[in-house]
């Protein structure tokens, strides 16, 4: 009974071991905000910036859409 309780233990890690390893994509940026200052209403003016961003996963990263916030 032992061995089979044994065997049945080890089976089973054998199965739980690889998926606890996998993260999947992960997005990562080199910064969360940006502050454009103050813009004043009227004015011809643009604010840019640009995020860099990296997937830090170990699988595709899709973005399928990206909003102001």
């Amino acid at each position: 009974m032992k061995k089979t309780v044994s065997t049945l233990l080890l089976l089973g890690s054998m199965f739980l071991v690889p998926a606890a390893t996998k993260t999947g994509p992960l997005i990562s940026a080199d910064a969360d905000e940006f502050d454009a200052g103050t813009i004043k209403k009227g004015t011809v003016s643009s604010a840019k910036h640009m995020f860099k961003i990296k997937n830090t996963g170990d699988s595709v990263l899709v973005i399928r859409e990206a909003r102001p916030g």
